[in-house]
């Protein structure tokens, strides 16, 4: 409910509930339509194309973050300058407009942390 309302959840909780989001049930071939959807515009991808076009878009941007997440785990995002920093959030879905390049760079901070724990599960 507080995501809903603009709240972004701390890693620690992301961890807490994490088994709630992995096992076959979640697989992308299974997500209902709408669902694909919904989070192709989360990623800022064009929602408007036929189901399998949209699961694959998304399994494609999904794996391509994967890797940029263990090539910026292994540069390290002092490497980043601030424009690389904001496309960097913005791939992975988050608008930064309205953040300071420190809010953004402690975001993908906790993003790249989320992802390496989760990158084995």
């Amino acid at each position: 409910f507080q995501v809903q309302g603009g709240a972004r959840p701390h890693l620690a909780q992301l961890l807490a509930v994490r088994s709630s989001f992995s096992g076959s049930l979640l697989v992308l071939n299974r997500l209902h339509v709408d669902h694909v959807r919904a989070l192709s515009q989360v990623l800022f991808l064009t929602p408007h194309l036929p189901a399998f076009f949209l699961r694959h878009r998304l399994r494609s941007h999904v794996l391509e973050i994967r890797h940029l997440d263990r090539a910026l785990l292994h540069l390290g995002l002092g490497q980043l300058s601030e424009e690389e920093l904001r496309a960097a959030c913005y791939l992975r879905g988050l608008n930064s407009t309205q953040l300071g390049q420190a809010e953004c760079r402690a975001w993908l901070e906790q993003w790249l942390r989320l992802s390496c724990e989760l990158q084995g599960t």
